[in-house]
């Protein structure tokens, strides 16, 4: 195997996830409704056909839904005001053991990167409002870049963004086919799992990113 140059992950279930207590509390100030009857008028207001590629395409989108929903559920202004200050990066968290893997990949020298299929454009705001974008060198979503896993291009993208040829990225993704994708085009890739009790990484499958503490020197020399 190659030395790796670069690390490359999804994002959501691999380095972060959604603080939905936060959110639902959130609009339970504001909306009449529950969090599962908004999702549902997201989910069926949305074409999946127009993913925004740019922010501001992603604001017209939002603001559009937020204007159907005041009109269907007769908001005052001050309740329209409220969802208009809604930032969805803001409830974005970090698994515990991500800031310090990331930090530690970018004290060896690695390249970082994270290719996600999310739909919305603002990937790098995310990871921002995460506190994790300070440690990744570069963030693909599929509608800024137009392809989505598992096309190889997908992963192309990326690795050609990192300067790194496939066979020297180390991947890790939380969908199987997605993991398969990135080993099909070359990368060594893992499966992240995090309902298990520990790793398997026979079947190529681990419980979390404190994998990469055993791999340090297998597969990501120090660099001297």
């Amino acid at each position: 195997m190659p030395k790796i140059q670069a690390v490359i992950f999804d994002r959501d279930g691999v380095l972060t996830y959604f603080d939905f207590k936060a959110v639902m509390a959130y609009f339970k100030q504001v909306l009449p409704i529950s969090f599962e009857e908004l999702t549902q008028r997201w989910w069926a207001w949305r074409d999946p056909q127009s993913a925004p590629s740019t922010a501001a395409q992603e604001q017209a989108i939002f603001e559009g839904f937020w204007n159907v929903l005041a009109a269907d559920l007769h908001l005052t202004p001050a309740q329209q005001a409220q969802l208009r200050q809604f930032d969805y990066t803001t409830i974005v968290r970090p698994f515990p053991e991500v800031p310090q893997v990331l930090q530690t990949l970018k004290r060896r020298g690695l390249r970082v990167g994270v290719l996600s299929n999310f739909e919305l454009a603002s990937i790098e705001a995310s990871l921002q409002g995460a506190g994790l974008a300070a440690w990744v060198d570069v963030a693909l979503a599929a509608p800024v870049i137009g392809v989505a896993k598992p096309d190889p291009e997908a992963y192309l993208a990326v690795a050609r963004a990192l300067d790194a040829p496939p066979e020297a990225c180390l991947y890790f993704d939380d969908e199987p086919s997605w993991a398969a994708g990135a080993r099909a085009v070359g990368m060594t890739a893992y499966t992240v799992d995090r309902s298990l009790a520990d790793h398997d990484l026979a079947r190529g499958i681990v419980r979390d990113l404190s994998v990469l503490s055993g791999l340090w020197d297998s597969l990501i020399p120090l660099d001297q």
